[in-house]
């Protein structure tokens, strides 16, 4: 009757669902058949208690709207007139004057306002540029074009320019007159042509000049 006893006892120590079961003599043990070779195996017995008890086997029911197909990503949706427009690429360097992305390149496909100006500069037609300054007019620049881009900046050949500007009345500075450095016999000479009131009009030859669009007011094609 022990032996009974004791022999239910251990197989009840080796039954992984009974609440007596000892691991330690389990593994020890020879009575224990695998029930297969390819079981799965577990982290930690926490793991194994959650998939014995099912809780580990219970996943949410998924929403049939949100499904996606096989093969389809799971980006934003966009309407059609929403999907982005594939760009332009250039080529290369040497082919940017075929395509246009050179600064001479595109002096000849000008229209309009810009056109007439490359049409001046390819006949050398002088032209009368009027500056301006924060207030208004400052004045004017006849001269040759040499190369322009949209936004109007000009580089000029053969310059002769006439501004005005107040007229300065600053005391002379006491003591002998310092020498005149070589830059200065190289700059351009400014002439005074005439004084009215508090303004004065001045002019000067410059060989070449950059101008800036934003000082660019009328161009004005001298016949």
């Amino acid at each position: 009757m022990a032996d009974d006893e004791s022999s239910s006892t251990s197989d009840e120590s080796l039954d992984v669902k009974s609440a007596k079961f000892d691991p330690m003599k389990a593994l020890y043990s020879t009575k224990i058949r695998l029930s297969r070779s390819n079981a799965p195996i577990y982290d930690n017995v926490s793991k194994f208690e959650a998939v014995l008890s099912g809780l580990s086997g219970r996943t949410k029911a998924k929403d049939p709207s949100s499904k996606v197909e096989q093969g389809e990503c799971s980006r934003q949706r966009f309407l059609p007139h929403q999907e982005p427009v594939r760009g332009r690429r250039f080529g290369r360097r040497e082919n940017w004057d075929t395509e246009g992305r050179n600064i001479l390149a595109k002096m000849q496909k000008a229209f309009g306002p810009l056109g007439m100006l490359h049409g001046c500069m390819e006949s050398r037609t002088r032209v009368k540029v009027y500056t301006r300054n924060a207030r208004g007019i400052r004045g004017h620049v006849e001269a040759y074009v040499a190369a322009f881009d949209k936004h109007w900046n000009l580089a000029l050949e053969d310059c002769f320019e006439v501004w005005t500007r107040k007229v300065k009345r600053k005391a002379p500075a006491l003591g002998a007159p310092s020498a005149t450095s070589a830059e200065d016999d190289t700059a351009p000479k400014v002439v005074v042509k005439k004084i009215e009131g508090k303004r004065e009009t001045l002019e000067r030859h410059v060989p070449q000049m950059l101008l800036r669009g934003e000082q660019v007011a009328i161009i004005v094609k001298i016949n």
